[in-house]
C-alpha cells in the first residue's frame, strides 16, 4: 500500500493541471475512465461509494493542494523512494495519511480539506514522523467551518503569540468580537490553544483570552505560505 501512495503522488504531480477532469472521469459512472485517472485511483476505489457531489469537490481541492504543497517541498520527482517506502512502512505515518483523506473529504469547510491536502505534502515531503500535535491536527482541521478558520486567521494576523491574548485589545478585529469569541472556544476544545490560566483560576470571562500553542501556530503560518491566507483573512463574516 505504501508503494500505491507514491505512485499517486507521483501521478499527481504530473497532471496537476488536470486533476479536476481525472476526478470527474473517475466518478462519472457513464464515462470511461482515462488511463492515468484509472492508475491515481484505483488504490481508494473502495471508498467511492461515500463521495456526494460536495465530498467529491472537497476531494478534489484537497488533491489540488497536496500536489501544490509537494511541488513547493521538492518532492516533485521522487528520487528517494526508498526513503519514502521506509517512513511509510512505520504505521502511524501510513495511517496518519490514510486518516487525512478522510478526514478531508468529511471536513466541515472546503478550506479546511485544502489545508489538509497543504500538510498532507508537507509531512510527506519532510518525512516527519507522527506525533499528538499531528494528531491534534488533523483532527481539529476537520471540525472547524469557514468563519472559525477566517476568526482564527484574523486573530493570528495581529495577536502578539508570545504572552497571553486578550481578545478585547485586538482593535482591528471589534467588528467581528462576537464571532472571535465562539472560535476561540472552539480552538481550545478542540486543543489548538490553551485557557489562560490566570483567568480560569480566578474567575471571570473566560473566553475573551488564550495563550497560544504550537498546533495553533504550526497551522497558521503554514496557511500564510499557502494560496488560501488572503482568502481566509478577508472572507466575509
Amino acid at each position: 500500500m505504501n508503494i500505491n501512495l507514491i505512485n499517486i503522488s507521483k501521478k499527481l504531480i504530473d497532471n496537476i493541471d488536470n486533476i479536476d477532469n481525472l476526478i470527474d472521469s473517475y466518478f462519472d459512472p457513464i464515462k470511461d475512465y482515462t488511463d492515468t485517472a484509472q492508475d491515481i485511483f484505483t488504490p481508494i476505489k473502495a471508498i467511492h461509494s461515500l463521495y456526494t457531489f460536495n465530498k467529491k469537490r472537497k476531494f478534489k481541492n484537497f488533491l489540488k493542494a497536496y500536489a501544490v504543497s509537494l511541488n513547493e517541498y521538492n518532492l516533485n520527482n521522487f528520487d528517494n523512494t526508498e526513503k519514502l517506502k521506509r517512513y511509510l512502512k512505520i504505521e502511524r505515518n501510513f495511517n496518519f495519511l490514510n486518516d487525512i483523506i478522510e478526514n478531508a473529504i468529511n471536513a466541515k469547510s472546503v478550506f479546511g480539506s485544502m489545508i489538509l491536502g497543504y500538510y498532507a505534502g508537507q509531512i510527506l515531503a519532510q518525512n516527519q514522523n507522527i506525533g499528538f500535535k499531528e494528531l491534534i491536527i488533523l483532527e481539529g482541521v476537520k471540525e472547524l467551518n469557514d468563519f472559525e478558520l477566517s476568526c482564527f486567521i484574523r486573530i493570528y494576523n495581529v495577536a502578539d503569540l508570545s504572552k497571553t491574548v486578550f481578545i478585547t485589545q485586538l482593535k482591528e478585529i471589534q467588528g467581528f468580537k462576537f464571532f472571535c469569541q465562539l472560535t476561540i472556544e472552539k480552538l481550545i476544545q478542540l486543543r489548538f490553544i490553551d485557557k489562560d490560566p490566570e483567568i480560569y483560576i480566578g474567575g471571570g470571562n473566560k473566553t475573551l483570552s488564550f495563550v497560544s500553542a504550537e498546533p495553533a501556530e504550526e497551522i497558521f503560518f503554514l496557511i500564510k505560505d499557502f494560496a488560501i491566507y488572503n482568502e481566509l483573512l478577508n472572507y466575509e463574516l
